[in-house]
């Protein structure tokens, strides 16, 4: 069966030992909503809420909603060929 997004938020939350009434209480929304998402009976949840869950528990939106741990530049960076971030948090010279 294909993980959606209501099982990441549970493993993730969970995965950081939270309580599901207190990632609701974080977030925000009711109790019986967050068991909704988490339940997959809710086909969208809303941006906000998702956005808010991926802030609270520290993953991406994009994990959140793809299950993929993705890094990319920036269309910002990647239009205007800004220098890229390395590890260490310093810029790395452009061509």
């Amino acid at each position: 069966m294909e993980e959606r997004l209501g099982d990441r938020v549970r493993k993730t939350r969970e995965r950081y030992g939270m309580a599901a009434a207190e990632l609701a209480r974080r977030v925000d929304i009711s109790r019986n909503q967050l068991y909704m998402i988490e339940s997959n009976k809710t086909s969208d949840p809303g941006a906000l809420t998702v956005m808010a869950i991926a802030e609270v528990v520290g993953v991406s939106t994009d994990f959140l909603l793809t299950g993929k741990r993705t890094t990319r530049r920036s269309k910002l960076e990647e239009d205007n060929k800004l220098p890229q971030r390395s590890r260490s948090g310093k810029a790395t010279p452009v061509d």
